[in-house]
């Protein structure tokens, strides 16, 4: 290779680095539609013994899983096709579950050059890992919320994971359909989980969600 075409072929290359900082990402927005719950609504599982809860799939406003990663150029998504399941014991509130599996190649951020770097191997690697999950193994209530504990597993390792959420009780939402409506957040190491360090984007990510499920028929 000639040295002309060397330059060229590097002034190319800094032209597309460039290009990828500086112009606009694009920013995604929000589809939800969030149900309003009556101050009175119980937030108890009590309430819900032996009841099993799904998200909605066929409603996008319903429900959302969101991230958040700083870095040369902050970015902001969603996960757009995920399964949500939650199923509360018939006599111990405490013994629900709760199991979710998210499509990795679902990756929303507004912009298609990004979400398709995002699926390579140096982030979620969709090829050899096109799912996320989490199992809780116990649920406690602490005052007004709810700590989930139990195992991410993500790009081949399996890490225990903690967070709060709430749990705003029951309501009908615009269909006239009975819900439970959860949300909360949770900040996560993605070096941790398989995913390289690289300098221009930052280590944490931050998630959060809002659910608005319906009971599974019997």
């Amino acid at each position: 290779m000639n040295k002309k075409v060397s330059v060229t072929i590097l002034v190319a290359l800094f032209l597309l680095i460039g290009f990828i900082v500086l112009s606009d990402w694009g920013t995604p927005e929000s589809k939800l539609d969030k149900t309003k719950v009556n101050e009175s609504a119980k937030n108890d599982f009590g309430y819900i013994l032996g009841t099993t809860w799904t998200n909605n799939k066929d409603d996008i406003s319903s429900s959302e899983i969101s991230f958040y990663v700083e870095g040369l150029k902050d970015t902001k998504g969603f996960f757009e096709d995920f399964d949500i399941l939650f199923k509360v014991s018939d006599d111990e509130p405490e013994n629900a579950k709760l199991k979710v599996s998210i499509n990795v190649n679902s990756i929303n951020t507004d912009n298609d050059i990004r979400d398709k770097a995002i699926m390579e191997e140096d982030f979620f690697y969709l090829e050899k890992y096109p799912t996320i999950e989490f199992y809780s193994k116990e649920i406690k209530k602490v005052d007004s919320v709810f700590i989930s504990k139990g195992l991410i597993n993500m790009m081949g390792q399996s890490k225990e994971l903690s967070f709060s959420f709430n749990y705003s009780g029951i309501a009908n939402n615009k269909n006239g359909s009975r819900v439970a409506i959860f949300d909360g957040s949770l900040d996560i190491d993605r070096t941790s989980l398989g995913m390289e360090h690289i300098t221009s984007v930052g280590d944490m990510v931050s998630i959060e969600f809002y659910c608005e499920l319906i009971e599974a028929k019997k």
